[in-house]
């Protein structure tokens, strides 16, 4: 008897997990467009996270396409792109105003190298961040 209520409750288990997967479909991160003037760093710690973040935002969303006509043809994508690479330029701007020369040391928090690699990805899949 006990037997067979184990099995039951792993059967049962075992559907619920199975029918409750999704399908998955692109998931694009949403951009919430930045304010020059409130975006204030504190760190540059801050700066290279956020400009991390952004950056891979972008690389995901363009990343989807197999070339870049058909990412230009997708409206919603292109605007979401457009978006975080005017967060990315304000992000840089901020950050090189307040940090300068400071950025492009590598230390605990500070990954210029992940940057610029990323920056390459994204020249090589068309989009440019400069």
């Amino acid at each position: 008897m006990n037997t067979i209520k184990i099995l039951s409750i792993i059967t049962l288990l075992s559907f619920i997990s199975c029918s409750s997967k999704k399908i998955e479909e692109k998931k694009e991160p949403i951009p919430i467009p930045l304010v020059k003037k409130a975006y204030q760093p504190e760190t540059i710690c801050d700066c290279s996270e956020d400009g991390i973040k952004i950056l891979k935002n972008i690389y995901t969303i363009r990343n989807q396409y197999s070339d870049l006509k058909e990412f230009q043809n997708d409206e919603k994508s292109f605007e979401k792109v457009s978006i975080f690479r005017d967060n990315w330029t304000i992000v840089r701007d901020k950050c090189i105003r307040k940090f300068a020369t400071k950025l492009f040391q590598p230390g605990p928090c500070n990954n210029p190298d992940k940057i610029h690699e990323l920056r390459k990805r994204l020249d090589a899949l068309g989009v440019r961040t400069s």
